[in-house]
């Protein structure tokens, strides 16, 4: 079995999974710089070249050596440099949400209700 590494360009097609049709200059135009780093770090038969890794802000101890993969360094990586949210980000955005929902639901009145009970 011969392990085929594909180096890829901006201009070079993915050929994998979702974006099997798309350049990857296409993808990082599109905000799919998370799935790219995806196939970097968890594919062993794919990498980039300088001009792409440093578009996705691989540089440095980030870069790994081809033909691997490294899905630890994957969550390092997207923890390190932002791309995951952290919980506390998570939590401020649901009880802002909360909040807001609050103030728009106003309690009925129960004498309200039992006038629309009675029928009035």
């Amino acid at each position: 079995m011969s392990i085929l590494l594909r180096t890829l360009t901006l201009k070079s097609k993915i050929g994998v999974g979702k974006y099997k049709d798309e350049t990857v200059e296409h993808a990082i135009q599109r905000k799919k710089q998370r799935d790219l780093i995806s196939m970097y770090y968890k594919l062993t038969t794919i990498n980039f070249n300088t001009e792409v890794l440093e578009l996705l802000g691989i540089t440095g101890d980030w870069i790994i050596k081809k033909p691997s993969s490294n899905k630890d360094m994957y969550y390092d990586f997207l923890n390190n440099t932002g791309y995951i949210p952290t919980r506390k980000n998570k939590i401020k955005n649901r009880n802002k949400q909360l909040d807001r929902m609050k103030s728009k639901t106003n309690p009925f009145d129960p004498k309200f209700l039992q006038r629309k009970n009675h029928g009035h």
